[in-house]
């Protein structure tokens, strides 16, 4: 969930987001979309599309349509033909991004949207990230105690140049949407991380589990760098904690055994699938494997571990990584139709043209369990 341009000196060494540097304009691309075409307006005709590659019926886009105009605000009436900010929440640095998962052949749209101040800038954009999130409040299902008490350590009075926070939200069928929210541990300095990150997790009830998790990965190479923290945003004894791993200097094989403290791993599995896909095991990659292990109440380790194996720069194009994923899925007996339907769903332009497609993530199937595949796609709004 992160985008690959270069920043300046003293940012984010493995994401880009913030004012629009010079050098890497957002430029449109494509003609899908008519001039004024506003965010809301592309994000929903891109979920239509989506749903319908998942086979859901038209009822449930008009009533995703219906939510994200009453959810997602003035912020999303911007057009899409003047950029100002390079978001984190897409590749091609759009204000949203579109994934799905399946698991067990039931399949789930997700949308991610970054809120923007007009104009738009760190301290803005902070404080209408956290008043977008209080909106929500009250939504059926949705609660907000879990994050509003980390919200001391997620805000900061002189947020970085390059800060972000998301909000997600994922439809489900035969359920109420699932709001979530992804916050940027770095809000204060890269070096602040780690005692931000152990810091919510003590107050969650999370850390000794946190807290071992940590050490396990200190015995095998070292913690990656935290790139995000995520919650969902339901009853705390049901939601899941997520912390992200990014992995800049790991092989395959450290990767994996990292993962091993989580429950249901399965040994190796990670290192095949990074190699499977990508072609290599050991970095440079072009963009930091990762790993997202997830945390419940109750636990004394991760409850679960997922790959995240970035796509982009790793591959020249969609069609390319598309292929290699596809050939990995069949392997491991998972029907690649689906996933290749939303990827062609999701795209304006040729896949061979495009590069959109930013992780796929993947866990095998736990002992009694079913595997987990999830694409993560920029919409592709900008070249």
């Amino acid at each position: 969930m992160t985008s690959v341009y270069p920043v300046q000196a003293g940012g984010d060494p493995f994401v880009s987001s913030g004012p629009l540097p010079r050098h890497h304009p957002l430029r449109p691309a494509g003609d899908r979309y008519p001039a004024g075409t506003s965010v809301l307006g592309a994000a929903i005709d891109k979920a239509g599309r989506c749903l319908a590659s998942l086979g859901r019926p038209p009822a449930e886009a008009r009533d995703v349509a219906a939510l994200l105009t009453e959810v997602w605000g003035v912020w999303a009436q911007a057009p899409i033909a003047a950029p100002t900010w390079r978001c984190y929440a897409a590749a091609d640095g759009s204000p949203f991004e579109l994934s799905a998962s399946w698991s067990g052949g039931a399949a789930e749209l997700r949308i991610t949207g970054e809120v923007l101040a007009d104009p738009p800038g760190p301290a803005a954009n902070q404080e209408l990230a956290w008043a977008h999130l209080r909106a929500i409040a009250g939504r059926p299902g949705v609660d907000l105690s879990q994050v509003l008490a980390l919200e001391d350590l997620f805000r900061s009075a002189t947020p970085r140049e390059h800060y972000w926070m998301m909000h997600g939200v994922a439809v489900r069928p035969g359920a109420d949407p699932l709001f979530k929210v992804y916050l940027d541990p770095h809000v204060g300095g890269s070096g602040q991380a780690r005692d931000v990150v152990g810091a919510a997790m003590a107050r969650l009830g999370l850390g000794e589990a946190w807290q071992r998790t940590i050490d396990h990965a200190d015995a095998f190479g070292g913690a990656g760098r935290i790139g995000a923290l995520a919650l969902d945003l339901t009853a705390p004894d049901r939601a899941r904690v997520k912390v992200y791993l990014q992995y800049p200097v790991h092989d395959a094989r450290t990767i994996d055994r990292q993962a091993a403290i989580a429950d249901g791993h399965v040994p190796g599995a990670f290192a095949a699938a990074l190699e499977a896909i990508t072609g290599h095991s050991a970095p440079p990659f072009g963009k930091p494997p990762t790993t997202c292990f997830a945390f419940r109440q109750g636990g004394s380790a991760p409850a679960g571990a997922m790959l995240y194996v970035p796509m982009i720069p790793e591959f020249p194009d969609d069609l390319s990584a598309r292929d290699r994923t596809a050939a990995f899925l069949r392997k491991e007996g998972i029907d690649p139709a689906p996933y290749t339907a939303f990827l062609d769903a999701s795209a304006d332009l040729p896949l061979a043209s495009t590069r959109n497609q930013n992780f796929v993530a993947y866990r095998p199937a736990p002992p009694g369990g079913e595997p987990r595949f999830s694409c993560y796609v920029a919409p592709g709004l900008y070249a």
